[in-house]
C-alpha cells in the first residue's frame, strides 16, 4: 500500500510520470482537504498536533507547533513557504514526490494554508528540477477542479528558483523569496515571528505536507501506527532510491532492501542524516530510523541517507564531504569559512591512508574548536562529522 507515492512510482528513470488528478482522487486524494476544511482553521492545527508529525525536511520540528507559533503571533498577514529546495548530497525523495505525486503535495499545502489562515503561498523550487516544475505547473492548473481549492490558486505562486545549498535553510530560502542574498540570520527572530517581509511565516519541507494529506485521508490513529516517510538511499547500495517506509524502520533492514554492498564488498559506515549528520558504523545498524534512536548515537535523520561499504576509504568519504562544506560556505560567517576550509585541508591527508595520532588529535581539536559557531549550524554540521569520522582514521581506526 502506498501512503504518499503512488504505487511503483519508486525513480524517475523508470518513466513513471506524474500522477494525474482522476488517478490522485481514485485513491482517496483530497477527501482529507473537504474533511480540513469545513473545520476552524485552530481546530485543523490542534489535530496536527496531537497526531505527533515531525517535519521531514531534517530539522524534525513539530509541524503542529509551527503553525501554532505562526498563528499566534502578531504581523499584518501570514504566509506559508514550501521548501523545495532538495539540495543536500543524496537526496532524491522531495524531486521524486513533486514529479510523481504532485496533487499529494498540493492537498498537503491546501490544508497548511487553511490551518494557517495564509495570506499567500510561496513555493520554491530549485529550477534544475524540470520534471517537478512542470507536473506541479500541471497540478496547479487542475486545482480549480478541487472543491474549496480554486480560491488559492490565486494565492500560490511557484518560485524555481537557481539553487545554492544555503538556500536549504529556512531562513536563508526566506531571504532569496524577497530578492536578499542566500545568507541565514541569527534566530531569534524565527520565520514563526518574523519571517517573509517581517511577518509570521511557516515553511514547511515539501514531504511534510504530503504526510499531512496522508494524516487528514485517514485518521490520527492510522498516521500514529503507520507513520509514513519516504528515505533517499543512495551511495554504495545495488538498488539506490526511494523508499517509502514507516518513521522507526530499522536501518540494517533498509539497507537490505536496497540491495546490500556492491558485490564482494562490506559496509564501513552510513550516513542517515546525509552530510549534516554524524555517521552510525555497522555495529550500530540497528538503529531505528527516527530521531530519538540516532540521537544517543550521536547523530540525527536527515534527507538522505548514505551508505559507505569498503570499495572506497572513509577517509576519502570524510574529505569529500568537509571539501564540500568548505566550498558551499555562504561566506556570511568568517568563522565559518575559515573554519571549513580548515577542516577540509587538516582531513587532506586521510584520503592517502591512515592519519597519525598527531594528525588525528588535531583533526579532533580543531572540530571541538568550531562546534555551535556561526549564525547557522552549517560549520557545527562540518566540526560534528569531523569529530565523529576522524578516531575511525587512524592506522588501528
Amino acid at each position: 500500500m502506498a501512503f504518499i507515492l503512488p504505487s511503483g512510482a519508486m525513480s524517475l528513470a523508470d518513466g513513471t510520470g506524474p500522477e494525474s488528478l482522476d488517478a490522485y482522487r481514485a485513491r482517496g486524494g483530497y477527501e482529507g482537504w473537504e474533511r480540513a476544511r469545513v473545520l476552524d482553521p485552530g481546530a485543523v492545527v490542534a489535530e496536527v498536533e496531537a497526531a505527533g508529525l515531525l517535519g521531514r525536511g531534517g530539522a524534525g520540528f513539530p509541524t503542529g507547533a509551527k503553525w501554532r507559533l505562526t498563528r499566534a503571533a502578531p504581523g499584518d498577514g501570514r504566509y506559508l513557504v514550501v521548501n523545495g529546495a532538495e539540495g543536500e548530497p543524496g537526496s532524491m525523495k522531495d524531486r521524486l514526490l513533486m514529479a510523481c505525486a504532485p496533487h499529494a503535495v498540493l492537498e498537503g499545502l491546501l490544508i497548511a494554508a487553511h490551518a494557517l489562515e495564509a495570506t499567500a503561498v510561496l513555493f520554491y523550487i530549485n529550477d534544475e528540477f524540470a520534471a517537478a516544475i512542470a507536473a506541479l505547473t500541471e497540478a496547479v492548473a487542475a486545482l480549480p477542479g478541487v472543491p474549496g481549492a480554486g480560491p488559492w490558486v490565486d494565492r500560490l505562486t511557484l518560485v524555481p528558483e537557481t539553487h545554492v545549498y544555503i538556500a536549504g535553510e529556512e531562513t536563508a530560502l526566506i531571504n532569496v523569496l524577497m530578492h536578499e542574498p542566500a545568507q541565514p540570520w541569527h534566530k531569534p527572530p524565527y520565520p514563526s515571528d518574523r519571517g517573509y517581509h517581517g511577518s509570521p511565516t511557516a515553511v514547511n519541507n515539501v514531504e511534510t505536507l504530503a504526510a499531512v494529506a496522508a494524516l487528514w485521508q485517514h485518521d490520527r490513529k492510522w498516521f500514529q501506527a503507520w507513520n509514513p516517510a519516504l528515505f533517499s538511499v543512495s551511495g554504495d547500495v545495488q538498488h539506490p532510491g526511494v523508499y517509502e517506509r514507516p518513521v522507526g524502520y530499522r536501518l540494517d533492514r533498509l539497507l537490505a532492501d536496497a540491495g546490500g554492498p556492491p558485490a564482494g564488498h562490506t559496509f564501513t559506515a552510513v550516513l542517515p542524516g546525509g552530510y549534516s549528520m554524524a555517521p552510525v558504523f555497522p555495529q550500530e545498524f540497528d538503529v531505528e530510523l527516527e530521531s530519538t534512536a540516532l540521537r544517543t548515537l550521536g547523530s540525527g535523520l536527515g534527507a538522505s541517507i548514505i551508505a559507505v561499504a569498503s570499495n572506497r576509504t572513509l577517509g576519502m568519504v570524510a574529505h569529500d564531504i568537509l571539501e564540500f562544506f568548505a566550498r558551499e560556505s555562504c561566506g556570511k560567517c568568517p568563522v565559518c569559512v575559515k573554519g571549513s576550509h580548515n577542516l577540509a585541508a587538516a582531513l587532506a591527508p586521510a584520503q592517502q591512508g591512515p592519519l597519525s595520532d598527531e594528525q588525528l588529535t588535531a583533526v579532533l581539536a580543531m572540530a571541538a574548536k568550531y562546534r555551535k559557531k556561526g549564525i547557522c549550524s552549517f560549520l557545527d554540521s562540518a566540526a560534528q562529522v569531523a569529530h565523529a569520522v576522524t578516531p575511525h582514521l587512524g592506522a588501528l581506526g
